[in-house]
């Protein structure tokens, strides 16, 4: 019974001595370990050197878009007015003209358009009153630029009843490299219509026309 006892008091010695070896573990533990470190300064500091960048970008990227707006609105108004002029300007001859005043100045010859219809005739007395010529094609070269116009114009064109062939104001003969010539109704003069095309029509029927005059 004495070594039972003997044994018994040693080992609730032993186990009375766990709990401090427990506690100084743990202490030592938070004792040895290092503090976390705080991650919102580094952050803020790196905040603080990209937001001067950022705010340089976001400028630029506001310029350019600015930039962009005002381009496209510059083309647009250039090419509106180009087309409410009728006809494409040449921009490669340094001197053309002289030209009445509002008139197209295209490669040193002058070109009118006008919207009011007329029959053939008053629309060459209405040439004529301004010390011009209804339309003439002397080039497809030259006057390319008639190759886009669009709906139906009255030219200095008209039908010679003896043999059928088509003459121009000034007695010159229509040559086929000048401009094709479609039957479309039964009439002695001609409008023009696009793509160096002219089309057969009464001559009083009432139609728009377009005046020349040639300077060289």
């Amino acid at each position: 019974m004495g070594l039972v006892r003997d044994r018994w008091a040693h080992h609730s010695t032993e186990m009375s001595e766990f709990p401090n070896y427990n506690f100084e573990l743990v202490k030592r533990g938070t004792s040895t370990r290092r503090p976390k470190r705080r991650p919102t300064l580094i952050t803020s500091k790196c905040g603080e050197n990209k937001s001067p960048f950022f705010l340089a970008r976001s400028i630029a990227v506001a310029m350019a878009i600015r930039f962009l707006v005002m381009v496209m609105i510059c083309s647009a108004i250039i090419i509106n007015s180009l087309f409410n002029q009728g006809a494409p300007i040449s921009l490669k001859e340094s001197y053309c003209g002289p030209c009445p005043k509002n008139w197209l100045c295209y490669r040193n010859n002058c070109y009118q358009f006008f919207n009011e219809s007329k029959s053939w005739y008053q629309s060459q007395a209405s040439c004529m009153s301004q010390n011009s010529s209804l339309l003439k094609i002397y080039s497809r070269e030259d006057q390319d630029f008639f190759k886009l116009v669009k709906s139906y114009h009255w030219i200095g064109l008209v039908r010679i009843p003896t043999n059928g062939s088509w003459q121009w104001e000034d007695g010159s003969i229509l040559l086929p490299n000048q401009l094709t010539m479609v039957e479309m109704q039964n009439g002695t003069c001609a409008v023009y219509g696009s793509s160096f095309k002219g089309y057969t029509e009464n001559c009083l029927t009432p139609n728009t026309y377009i005046c020349m005059q040639r300077i060289v």
